[in-house]
C-alpha cells in the first residue's frame, strides 16, 4: 500500500501528477485544502476528533470487507459482487455534505474501468445507514482532474469561511 504521501506522487518518466481519489474528495471540501494537498503539505492530525472517530468508524464497519486496490489512484472502502459485475463501496460519517464522498466514488468508479476494465457502479452508505447509488461518470471525473491540474499550477486559492473549517487542521494557512 502507498503511505500518507501516496495520493500525489509525480512520476519521474513524465512527470504526471498522479489524482487520487484524497485529491478529488479535497477538491469539493476545500479549494485551500487541494492545493496544499496536491503540494504535499496537508497536516492531517491524527488526534483530530473527526480523523479519529473517522478511523474508529472504518474499523467498525469495514474491517471484515474485501478492498479493491486502485493503486495508484487510491483504495475504495470496500468492493462486493462479482468479479464482472462489481460494486464499489464507500463510507460516509455524515448525513449532509456528501459531495466530496460521490466526487471520490466516481474517481473509483473510473479507476477500475481504467485499471481492470470493470463496469462497476457505487454505492455510497451514509450514517444512518441509507444508500445512495452512484453510477460512473467519465466525464465528469475528467473535468475534475482537469480542475486539480488547474489548482496545481495555480498560486493558494483565496481562503473562504465554510463549514468544514471549523475542524480543520489546517486552518492556520487560511486564518493564521
Amino acid at each position: 500500500m502507498l503511505n500518507e504521501r501516496e495520493d500525489c506522487e509525480k512520476t519521474n518518466e513524465v512527470s504526471e501528477v498522479i489524482l487520487t481519489g484524497k485529491a478529488m474528495f479535497y477538491l469539493y471540501s476545500c479549494s485551500v485544502l487541494a492545493w496544499l494537498y496536491l503540494h504535499g503539505h496537508v497536516v492531517v492530525d491524527p488526534r483530530q476528533e473527526y480523523i479519529r472517530s473517522g478511523k474508529e468508524l472504518d474499523e467498525y464497519r469495514f474491517s471484515n470487507k474485501r478492498s479493491l486496490d486502485l493503486s495508484p489512484y487510491g483504495k475504495c472502502d470496500w468492493v462486493t459482487g462479482a468479479q464482472t459485475d462489481p460494486i464499489i463501496h464507500e463510507g460516509s460519517r455524515s448525513k449532509y455534505h456528501n459531495e466530496p464522498k460521490r466526487a471520490q466514488l466516481r474517481h473509483y468508479l473510473w479507476a477500475a474501468r481504467k485499471l481492470y476494465g470493470l463496469e462497476a457502479t457505487g454505492e455510497l452508505h451514509l450514517i444512518k445507514g441509507s444508500v445512495e447509488r452512484i453510477m460512473p461518470d467519465d466525464s465528469a471525473v475528467e473535468r475534475d482532474h482537469d480542475r486539480l491540474r488547474e489548482l496545481l499550477d495555480a498560486p493558494v486559492p483565496k481562503s473562504k469561511r465554510i463549514p468544514i473549517c471549523k475542524g480543520c487542521s489546517n486552518k492556520d494557512w487560511c486564518w493564521g
